[in-house]
């Protein structure tokens, strides 16, 4: 009962405070995305603790904090600069590895790095897509949230009650095929919904939002798994108990992690 008042509590907060964050836009969502970013960063570093490794912490959070200021700011810069800047930032996990006297260097530097490029990296670009939503007067932040909530609702809920086929058995033994499709549907019904009554952005037309529904819906239950196999490796049911009722925050933004960079790629490089 405590777990179900917690769970209803975070809902009851959460939801509407992250839908707020969004209208506000700018910095404001920036700030939550990034502090959602650390976070997580910290949950999967006590992940990689679990396998006996000891991240650079601090180096991994430093770095997350210039490259969610990457996405608000988006600066031009030449692909030869932003290689150069990605070296440095190895160079510097490397150069910090060396003089630290802890075992598993190998496992340290791998697992501090895939950190970066997990959570950061892919995550972060909630806020460029954000700031494009600002610059091209559209909504896929609105839409995107909300599909993955469909998603999961429609999985949740249907697989439940009827799913008897189990899709990944051996990563997520509870998940089903038709809770996978179920939250499949969901998610492009709510791209379709917001392009049919005009919220998504005149840019957009019915092929690019059934497009969007079908990467929510497919990507995302995607990293929903991707998390599971963390867990399941790491031997934990939770990544953390931040969100009362909801586990950490990895558990939370495990499918935006993955649906949202493949977003990103989308709008700017294939429309």
């Amino acid at each position: 009962m405590n777990m179900m008042k917690g769970r209803n509590f975070t809902i009851l907060v959460g939801i509407p405070g992250w839908l707020y964050l969004i209208w506000l836009g700018g910095y404001y969502y920036t700030f939550f995305i990034l502090s959602a970013i650390i976070l997580g960063l910290q949950e999967f570093y006590e992940l990689a603790e679990k396998k006996n490794a000891t991240p650079l912490r601090f180096i991994g959070f430093a770095i997350a904090v210039f490259i969610a200021d990457y996405y608000h700011v988006q600066p031009e810069m030449t692909a030869f600069q932003f290689i150069g800047i990605f070296i440095l930032i190895i160079l510097i996990i490397f150069i910090w590895q060396l003089f630290r006297d802890t075992e598993n260097p190998t496992e340290n530097v791998a697992l501090t790095m895939k950190g970066i490029l997990y959570i950061p990296v892919m995550l972060g670009t909630a806020i460029a897509i954000r700031q494009f939503d600002q610059q091209m007067d559209t909504h896929i932040t609105f839409a995107l949230v909300t599909s993955v909530w469909a998603c999961d609702s429609a999985a949740f809920i249907l697989g439940s009650l009827w799913g008897s086929s189990k899709i990944f058995p051996r990563i997520s033994p509870n998940k089903s095929w038709l809770g996978s499709l179920s939250g499949l549907i969901a998610a492009v019904l709510v791209f379709y919904g917001f392009q049919y009554y005009g919220v998504l952005g005149d840019i957009f037309t019915i092929k690019n939002a059934l497009i969007m529904g079908l990467i929510s819906g497919i990507i995302g239950q995607i990293g929903d798994f991707y998390e599971s196999m963390l867990k399941r490796d790491a031997g934990v049911k939770d990544t953390g108990t931040l969100l009362r009722g909801h586990g950490g925050i990895l558990d939370r933004f495990d499918s935006l992690i993955f649906a949202t960079p493949t977003m990103f790629i989308y709008i700017h490089f294939i429309i």
